[in-house]
């Protein structure tokens, strides 16, 4: 019987992108997104998701996001945040996100609800260059192949930490969007 229960099971390949300045970047002037609303996707970020969607990767979205520990935005808007994005790129199927400067809290956000990882005992290791958001987000869905999309430094330190391949944004948006 648990040979036929594992014969049944699909391997998932795990896409792992960064949010701010990977996919995403504030319409207004302003550095950070100051709403939900306001945000737009990067050019060659969508069609590049979609890319590997249609290859049947499962993508999820890590950010780190203190600007609600800083007093910038509310945690609630910073959750309605990663719900519209979801609203823009519905492959997405979850964004972890951490909240606090120290890496202690995450909070697991889908288009309808949220969850808060705080009590993990991955606590104190979520914001990145720590690997805390990429560990439980494979933990979660056990992927057979990961593959972690960002633009800054701190981006490829939690994929090496994680021990997962990494490629920088610019070059995954020119590579697989459209140009």
């Amino acid at each position: 019987m648990e040979q036929e229960l594992t014969a049944n099971i699909t391997p998932i390949n795990l896409l792992i992108v960064d949010m701010d300045g990977t996919v995403r970047e504030p319409r207004s002037d302003n550095k950070f997104i100051q709403r939900p609303s306001d945000q737009k996707l990067i050019l060659g970020a969508e069609s590049a998701i979609a890319y590997f969607a249609d290859l049947g990767w499962k993508i999820v979205g890590v950010t780190n996001q203190a600007g609600v520990e800083a007093g910038k935005k509310s945690l609630t808007s910073c959750i309605k945040e990663q719900q519209f994005t979801m609203t823009l790129l519905p492959e997405i199927e979850e964004i972890y996100f951490c909240p606090d400067f120290a890496g202690k809290r995450c909070f697991g956000v889908t288009p309808t609800a949220s969850h808060d990882y705080s009590k993990h005992q991955l606590s104190g290791t979520f914001r990145k260059p720590n690997p805390g958001m990429l560990l439980l987000a494979m933990e979660i869905h056990n992927p057979v192949k990961v593959l972690m999309i960002g633009d800054r430094p701190e981006d490829k330190q939690a994929a090496n930490s994680a021990k997962i391949k990494f490629q920088q944004a610019e070059n995954w948006r020119r590579t697989y969007g459209d140009f």
